[in-house]
């Protein structure tokens, strides 16, 4: 009888959906005797708030945006183990992974974990992943972690519709529809179809065809991309940049600081109502006048491999 196969699920969540993602996607493992599946949720030594203030939500983006360590709380024993998969379920902040995620990638204790193991990364978010999944790739290649599949569960509604209810949700608390808007964060049938994605990875595992894995789960939906996502983050990787250096330099507390951010956080919601539809009619044109070159961009984000160059720029 051959032994039992150890999967571990790292995870970080505020709000608790994406514990819920994992354990949707991990299904059909946690079905099947032949394997083992332990949760590790990853947090901060000291939590952020939920529901967030305003302004320290913004306050946490500089720091978010440039990767910074914060400290975390203790690791479990578990997490020491020697396992078969990884399992890395995470969010974006700010166009970058969360700050838990990207500090514990950067920790003493990641490389001994990931370092020769098959990952998956499961991201649950607004829209815009892209740029977090190239950092997180960059970090699993430091570290030597082999990623195997990638699964992007997003907010399906339009892109200023779901700038408003996750507003709500992170400000106020408040995930359920209203009268004027839907629900916030991913709609409950695609965490549900995260246990499709889940079996997929797991009879590819089984099969020993890993190698076509992530064009599978790209065929069936499980990263999904609006072109138009393609140019905004693109502009966003840049001016994000821009703006962390200059909100960055000013310390905490400060009012310089203040300043800048207030500039910040008005500047940011109106730039996307305003884009929006820009960015829409832009890549429509792109896709006409040059098409192939956009195509491209968007089948690199769909796989796994890591360009050697600013593929923002490119």
């Amino acid at each position: 009888m051959s032994a039992t196969k150890k999967i571990l699920v790292l995870y970080y969540t505020q709000s608790g959906q994406m514990r819920t993602v994992a354990e949707s996607f991990c299904r059909s493992w946690a079905d099947d005797d032949s394997y083992t599946l332990v949760y590790e949720e990853l947090r901060p030594a000291l939590p952020f708030p939920f529901p967030w203030s305003r302004y320290s939500f913004f306050d946490a983006f500089p720091e978010t945006f440039h990767q910074k360590p914060i400290p975390l709380a203790p690791f479990s024993d578990n997490i020491k183990g020697d396992y078969d998969l990884i399992i890395l379920a995470y969010q974006p902040w700010f166009l970058t992974p969360s700050p838990v995620i990207s500090s514990f990638l950067q920790s003493h204790e990641a490389r001994p974990i990931m370092e020769g193991k098959p990952v998956v990364t499961l991201i649950a978010c607004r829209n815009m992943w892209l740029g977090a999944q190239e950092k997180v790739k960059k970090h699993l290649a430091r570290i030597g972690g082999h990623l195997i599949a990638n699964i992007a569960l997003v907010d399906k509604a339009p892109n200023v519709v779901s700038l408003l209810t996750i507003s709500r949700w992170m400000l106020w608390g408040r995930k359920e529809r209203s009268r004027w808007l839907p629900a916030a964060g991913v709609a409950d049938t695609d965490i549900a179809r995260a246990a499709e994605y889940g079996e997929m990875v797991r009879a590819a595992i089984r099969d020993h065809s890993t190698d076509t894995l992530q064009q599978q789960l790209a065929d069936s939906g499980a990263v999904d991309i609006v072109p138009e996502l393609v140019l905004m983050e693109a502009r966003g990787q840049r001016a994000f940049g821009i703006w962390a250096g200059f909100i960055g330099s000013a310390s905490k507390g400060t009012m310089s600081r203040s300043i800048r951010l207030y500039i910040f956080m008005t500047l940011l919601p109106t730039a996307i109502v305003i884009l929006s539809p820009l960015l829409a009619l832009i890549s429509y044109l792109m896709l006409k006048i040059n098409k192939e070159k956009l195509i491209t961009k968007v089948k690199y984000f769909k796989m796994n491999e890591l360009s050697p160059k600013d593929i923002w720029r490119s």
